[in-house]
């Protein structure tokens, strides 16, 4: 199976959430396209991205926030979609080899 067939994409919801989100078996790999929000907004939510990263670890997934705003330290934040996949394809390797 191809990596990006395990990867799903997500922007907020027009309630600025994500709750609907479900963590299954079949996909592992998760990046939040914020590249359209306002930086109130990801702040609003910053704390919900930090639990959900919590949680997609503690199942040896992947989570990556496509912003041009750097709002948390802790996160994986990147500057455009193409870097998040590339990101992620990166992130897989390395636990593929045991790094």
């Amino acid at each position: 199976m191809n990596i990006k067939d395990k990867i799903l994409v997500f922007t907020l919801s027009k309630d600025n959430d994500f709750k609907n989100i479900k963590i299954g078996s079949n996909v592992n790999y998760f990046i939040a396209d914020l590249s359209n929000e306002k930086i109130d907004v990801i702040n609003r939510v910053k704390d919900k991205f930090i639990t959900f990263d919590s949680k997609i670890s503690k199942m040896k997934g992947s989570f990556v926030i496509v912003s041009q705003f750097s709002f948390d330290d802790n996160l994986t934040i990147v500057p455009s979609l193409q870097e998040a996949y590339d990101y992620i394809e990166m992130e897989e390797m390395e636990r593929q080899l045991n790094l």
